[in-house]
């Protein structure tokens, strides 16, 4: 259906899969699975949101958000957007919208504290509410901008899915044709006041489907769920991405410099785990087969984006041809930052253990290499 609608690309099916998925694992004892859709402007994100948002009784779709807590209302009523959300998905199809809010900060603050299921504030009127046993997927849209909100130092909570990279010449004319035809078919045709009327009406059958799934999804879950068997190698390869990852999103600090740290991979691990369990049901799978991790995969790569990944596959694709280090001006060249920062940068992945500095003859600049626990994780990833 959705080939019909769309000039359908492996990034949006890639998307749907992880948006079902998130969808799917609401009411999921354990870490919470919220996903971060990137790309750029006009590539399906909203449309995909939009769809998803059709099964009002499992999805709350919010373009702009204030903050979780209210202190409006008096104690038979409850205004805060968490009583909204409880027990659906949020879906915020213009997250770069959030970005400009002046009170982001808070806005996040609250979201870790919700990722708990728990969440308790109090106001200077006296008032205050405490919220517990709170169940909530969160499917936030935008750009690559929302990559800005990543705080490794506070354990970032989002898996990012990114559907589509650059915009390829031949792929765009072909979306180019596609919105033309469409459009000289659906400029004689008038909507009326129902929300079915405003689409084309090959994309109002795939999003009504799609709405159709999540219902039998959100329904069926926890027994289709029982039925999906882990190998215990699949379980090994999730263990490792979350490993992979807290590497790989690690950054210096911001705030100080007397400690370099990383985050323990333990719940990264468990929501890539999740994640491909409910990728399993959403594509009718009982195993997590090679499809299945291959998928996991690529979220948490995408999830891992950055420069840490950068210089991290630059060092593993160099020492598996030549088994020796690089220097600082070739990572330098790599990085695409200053030298200021690519030094600090380079001395805090030593400092956690993710590249050693190799044993230099006199007059030679200092090399680095992958520590053999990173060669292993890239190899189990890559290969």
């Amino acid at each position: 259906a959705w080939r019909k609608a769309l000039e359908w690309t492996d990034g949006l099916e890639d998307g749907l899969a992880c948006m079902l998925a998130t969808i799917a694992s609401t009411m999921s004892v354990g870490d919470q699975l919220w996903i971060k859709l990137i790309g750029p402007p006009s590539c399906g994100k909203s449309t995909l949101c939009e769809a998803v948002s059709v099964a009002h009784q499992y999805v709350y779709p919010k373009s702009t958000i204030r903050g979780f807590h209210s202190g409006y209302g008096d104690e038979e009523e409850d205004n805060s957007l968490i009583a909204k959300v409880r027990g659906k998905t949020l879906v915020t199809k213009d997250g770069d919208t959030l970005l400009q809010s002046p009170n982001l900060g808070q806005i996040l603050s609250e979201a870790r504290d919700l990722y708990d299921s728990v969440s308790r504030t109090h106001y200077r009127n006296k008032k205050s509410k405490d919220y517990s046993g709170v169940r909530m997927t969160w499917i936030l849209a935008g750009t690559s901008s929302l990559r800005s909100i990543d705080h490794s130092e506070v354990g970032e909570r989002f898996l990012d899915c990114v559907i589509m990279d650059e915009i390829e010449d031949e792929l765009e004319d072909q979306i180019l044709m596609r919105v033309v035809d469409k459009a000289t078919e659906n400029v004689a045709r008038e909507t009326t006041e129902t929300a079915e009327s405003q689409y084309d009406p090959d994309l109002a059958h795939a999003m009504s489907l799609t709405g159709g799934y999540i219902a039998y999804l959100r329904e069926t879950a926890s027994n289709e769920l029982r039925k999906i068997n882990a190998s215990r190698q699949a379980k090994l390869h999730c263990a490792k991405l979350g490993k992979l990852v807290s590497f790989a999103r690690a950054r210096p600090s911001s705030v100080q410099d007397e400690d370099s740290q990383r985050e323990l991979g333990a719940r990264l691990a468990s929501q890539l785990t999740r994640m491909a369990m409910c990728l399993a049901l959403v594509l009718n799978k009982r195993e997590l087969d090679d499809e299945v991790l291959e998928r996991t995969t690529k979220v948490a790569l995408d999830t891992s984006r950055g420069v840490t990944l950068t210089l991290m596959g630059k060092l593993y694709t160099h020492q598996q041809r030549f088994e020796k280090g690089i220097g600082k001006t070739a990572l330098l060249l790599h990085s695409e930052l200053d030298e200021a920062t690519t030094t600090k940068l380079i001395r805090f992945l030593v400092k956690i253990k993710a590249i050693v500095r190799t044993e230099k003859k006199r007059g030679e600049e200092t090399k680095y290499v992958l520590t053999p626990q990173l060669m292993r994780l890239l190899e189990a990833v890559y290969e």
